[in-house]
Formats: C-alpha cells, structure tokens, sequence
C-alpha cells in the first residue's frame, strides 16, 4: 500500500482546466458493497475478486455549469461473463473484442463530484485493467488497477 501513497498525493494535486471546468483531484478505489448501508471509499489499485466488492472512480470539479457530461472506457484483459450493463440509464458500447466497455453518462454533479461504481461479479477477470476517464470530451485521467 506505502507504494501508492505518492500517486495518490499526486491524484490530489492533478489540476485540469476546461474551458468553465477545473478537474480539482481525482481518484480510483474500492467502495463499499452495494446496500451495505455504509458509503465509504478507500483508495487502492488493487480489486479483490469477491463478488459485490464496489470499486470505481471519482473526480471533484469546480465549474458553474448544472450538468456535466463524461465517458469511461474500462478495458479489462479478457473478455467477462458478463458486463452487467442490463436496466443501467446510462449509454453503453462494448468493442468487438468484448475487451472494452464505453459508458457515457450526463449528471448534475454531486456537491461537485462525479463518479462510477462497479461491482465484482463471478467470471470477472484477474489481472490489468486500465480506466480513461473523459470530461466534456476532454481525456482528465487514466486509472490502471489490477484484480486479483
């Protein structure tokens, strides 16, 4: 863990200007289960491969406008059983190779952040993964994360 402390000092400090957006920091981690009742996240590189365990992204912004716009390509190192996209609001595209997820989403953000939440499901794969994060267009952060 002592390893990721300066990446995440550095997340903290990773400053992005769009034109009437400031990315103010940024990060990748585990979130607690889904329904567990306890919001909380822990940042981390590391996904263990237990079903529910939440892990995802988030970004704080600065901006004035209402409503922001942002894309995620997830790209894991073989395809998974499923992507589990089914009854989700937001736009999604898998690639041909079924190795990559796109999902685009507009929100308000929330007390200036924005965010995606996963859930480990069975026949996830282990190993690499990478996230790009995109802000109204504009590529704000990539995110590498193994699952183990």
């Amino acid at each position: 863990r002592c390893a990721y402390a300066s990446d995440t000092i550095r997340e903290n400090l990773f400053r992005v200007s769009l034109s009437d957006i400031e990315i103010v920091r940024s990060d990748f981690g585990l979130f607690s289960p889904p329904n567990s009742g306890k919001p909380s996240f822990q940042a981390s590189r590391r996904v263990p491969l237990q079903e529910n365990q939440g892990y995802g992204w988030y970004v704080e912004l600065k901006t004035t406008r209402p409503r922001i716009k942002w894309r995620e390509e997830l790209m894991v190192p073989s395809p998974p059983e499923t992507w589990g996209i089914q009854g989700s609001t937001a736009q999604h595209s898998i690639s041909d190779d079924r190795r990559t997820l796109t999902t685009e989403r507009e929100v308000v953000p929330n007390r200036g952040l924005i965010y995606n939440v996963w859930s480990v499901a069975a026949g996830d794969p282990k190993g690499p993964h990478l996230v790009r994060v995109y802000v109204e267009g504009k590529l704000v952060r990539t995110f590498e994360f193994e699952t183990e």
